[in-house]
């Protein structure tokens, strides 16, 4: 018996085209999950479907911007229809913003939303 055996579930990887979100995606598939990658490169997004693939495992490119409502509902309805419905969520989206410098409090305030969504 497997300690993590994922084998029936749809795991869904925000975020999954990237060097963190895609070696999760690959944990999940190892352990039998079927992968919805979900990003906004669609090379680095089939790159790792076909890595994902040639191990064995299931998996699936959905394009997807993480700061778009819109697009998340999208890419939730293509996956499951798929795949099926998903059981396990990973947000591993992010990015690099130019530093940044604040001075008043109520400028971080204003900035802080924008700043840590995903882009």
């Amino acid at each position: 018996m497997s300690l993590f055996d994922l084998h029936g579930e749809v795991a869904v990887v925000i975020g999954g085209t990237g060097v963190l979100g895609g070696a999760l995606a690959d944990g999940l598939a190892e352990a039998g999950a079927q992968v919805a990658v979900l990003g906004r490169n669609a090379g680095r997004g089939e790159a790792r479907v076909k890595s994902i693939q040639a191990k064995g495992g299931t998996a699936a490119f959905f394009n997807c911007d993480a700061i778009s409502r819109g697009s998340l509902a999208e890419a939730h309805e293509q996956i499951e229809a798929k795949l099926g419905a998903p059981a396990i969520l990973v947000n591993a989206a992010g990015g690099n913003a130019p530093q940044v410098t604040v001075t008043a409090e109520r400028a971080f305030e204003q900035i802080q939303f924008a700043d840590w969504q995903a882009n």
